[in-house]
Parts: structure tokens; C-alpha cells; sequence
């Protein structure tokens, strides 16, 4: 009868163990479905975000269309509220149609007036960043068929075509290289000189 107590004491025992690992990897596998669908929901709501950047060009693109505005194809078929261009292409058309038709195509430079007065592309029209919301209406035409919109290092105006496009302009090429890619004819006072901060 002893034996038999300890035998049934053992077999509680492991039953015990083993409804305590089951109930371990249980455990584990909730917690990695729960993982599992927060990844999952997360990824779902970042689907739905990229999904209406990628139409909101097409919307606007659409409404300017609409109102009998000029969209440039090759912005509908990106699917981009402006086209990115090196400093170089930019070079190139404004030599080319610049020259002979100023008033279609125009060259921004929103950077600051002391940048713009240190140096500067030949031509360009100063409409600083900090001031574009005040000015872009009476100084960028948006009859014009290209206007190309530069900084320093292209942040800047990056930010500057994404705010004129959701004005209404679809005539913006962003020159992602800025000024300092700029190997064309410049005109100004000198150089801009920058304070450099050093570590101790």
C-alpha cells in the first residue's frame, strides 16, 4: 500500500511538472501572438499612410488638371508633387530655355539674404524660406513652365517645393544637391564664412 501511495505521489508529481511546462510554453506562445499582432497592427496602419502619400500627388495633380492647369507628365508618372533634379541638369536648362525664355523658367534660391548676398547662381531670385509663406504668391508665378528652387544643401528647399505644391504649383524642380553642387556661373560679394564648433 505504501508503494502505491509513493507511485501515485510520483504521478501527481510529474503530471504536475508537465501541466507546469505546458503551461510555460503556453504562456510563451501568447505572449508571441500577442507580439505578432501588434506587428501586425502596426504595419497594417503604416499601409494606410503610404497608401494616401502615394495618392495625394495624384489628387492634387488631378485638381489642378481639373481647373485647366498644366501638370509636367513626368510628374503624374512618378507620382510626385515635384521633380528632383541634380545641380547640374538644372545647370543645363537654364542655359538652354533660360537664356531665351526668362519668363518661363526661373530659378529660387531660398536661403538666407546673407547667403544669397555672399553668393549666388546668376539670376536667381531671392525668396527666403522664412519669409516663402508671406511672398511666394506675388514672386514665384505659377505661369511659369519650370522653376527650379535651391538652398545650400537641399534640405531647405525640399522643404519649399513640399509646401508651393500643396499651394498649388506644379511647375517645381528641386535641386537635391543645392548650391554646393553648383558648378555654373555665380555672382556676389564673396564667401560665406560658417563658425565651426569644435569639440574639447
Amino acid at each position: 500500500m505504501e508503494v502505491m501511495l509513493w507511485a501515485l505521489a510520483l504521478l501527481d508529481l510529474l503530471l504536475a511538472l508537465l501541466a507546469l511546462r505546458m503551461s510555460s510554453t503556453l504562456g510563451e506562445e501568447i505572449k508571441k501572438l500577442k507580439r505578432e499582432q501588434y506587428y501586425a497592427d502596426s504595419r497594417l496602419k503604416r499601409v494606410a499612410e503610404e497608401f494616401k502619400e502615394a495618392i495625394e500627388p495624384l489628387r492634387l495633380h488631378l485638381a489642378k488638371l481639373a481647373t485647366g492647369g498644366y501638370v509636367p507628365q513626368e510628374a503624374i508618372l512618378a507620382g510626385r508633387l515635384y521633380m528632383d533634379v541634380s545641380a547640374e541638369e538644372a545647370q543645363r536648362v537654364m542655359e538652354s530655355e533660360g537664356g531665351q525664355h526668362p519668363e518661363k523658367v526661373l530659378l529660387v534660391d531660398v536661403r538666407t539674404p546673407r547667403e544669397y548676398a555672399a553668393k549666388r547662381v546668376v539670376g536667381a531670385k531671392l525668396v527666403p524660406f522664412d519669409e516663402l509663406e508671406k511672398r511666394y504668391k506675388t514672386e514665384i508665378p505659377e505661369t511659369a513652365e519650370k522653376v527650379f528652387v535651391y538652398c545650400m544643401s537641399g534640405e531647405r528647399s525640399r522643404s519649399a517645393c513640399d509646401f508651393l505644391s500643396r499651394q498649388g504649383y506644379s511647375n517645381l524642380y528641386h535641386v537635391r544637391d543645392g548650391f554646393q553642387g553648383w558648378r555654373g556661373p555665380t555672382e556676389g560679394e564673396g564667401e560665406l564664412k560658417f563658425i565651426q564648433i569644435q569639440p574639447r
